[in-house]
């Protein structure tokens, strides 16, 4: 079967060679979707055979991030390359190693698939169990596999007789229940443990920094969510709050990398 694997880009230097070496192993085509990166990103992406890379339109400002018309792009390059399945990432995830095992014996009945995804910290070895509330109330779940866990729809069957869409008002983060995928994906839908995603986000010096704070507090305000230093405090609570007994960290299984 032939899996496509759609990814959008914006100056992902740090982390795009590792993602594609992994995700070359399997995929048939993986499709960039570039938004205008000033970093190495291309040339790294150029040097794999099944990259092929498209270009999305700038935007007026740097706040209209536009995240569900990206992944509406996105999704419909993919369609180009005539997939049986379509993998939706974002360019620092990837699929553990039993994804192979899980692929080769998919269960074709299902239209879609949720994956836990594991949120690495402090090192690539490590991932958090902490959860806790913020003064501000919000509840952080940093325990993978917890109920409330995080998870994504990453994995979609595709049928090329559906017109899959998206919420194109959405700005930033869940554009729908299916976030990645698109929102109006039927059932059956399931959650699968035979797999998970790697996320190495939380690893990146820009979000440790609290850069990705200002970024996305600055997006939120000039979209009426709220005011500036109000957004600012909410990420930065999430960002670098804790547990009763502090940061509690966990080995990763070796199994969980390639």
């Amino acid at each position: 079967m032939r899996l496509v694997c759609g990814i959008t880009t914006k100056n992902e230097e740090w982390i795009i060679d590792k993602t594609l070496s992994i995700l070359s192993k399997f995929c048939h085509k993986i499709i960039i979707l570039d938004d205008s990166s000033t970093d190495n990103t291309l040339n790294i992406a150029n040097k794999y055979s099944k990259v092929h890379i498209f270009h999305r339109k700038p935007r007026n400002e740097i706040w209209e991030r536009n995240e569900a018309e990206g992944l509406q792009e996105c999704f419909n390059l993919t369609k180009q390359f005539n997939p049986d399945y379509i993998l939706m990432l974002d360019a620092d995830e990837v699929p553990t190693p039993d994804f192979i095992n899980f692929f080769n014996n998919i269960d074709t009945n299902i239209n879609a698939w949720s994956v836990r995804m594991i949120n690495l910290y402090k090192d690539e070895k490590h991932y958090r169990i902490d959860n806790f509330i913020t003064k501000t109330g919000v509840s952080i779940t940093h325990d993978p596999f917890k109920n409330s866990g995080w998870r994504k729809t990453v994995l979609v069957k595709y049928n090329p007789n559906f017109n899959y869409t998206y919420n194109l008002e959405i700005q930033k983060g869940g554009t729908s229940k299916n976030h990645p995928s698109p929102q109006n994906i039927t059932e059956p839908i399931r959650a699968t443990e035979e797999f998970y995603i790697i996320h190495y986000g939380k690893l990146n010096k820009k979000y440790l920094a609290g850069e990705k704070d200002k970024f996305y507090a600055l997006m939120e305000h000039k979209n009426g969510k709220g005011n500036l230093e109000e957004r600012l405090m909410h990420h930065y609570l999430c960002r670098t709050g804790s547990g009763p007994n502090g940061e509690e960290y966990v080995k990763c299984p070796n199994e969980w990398f390639w």
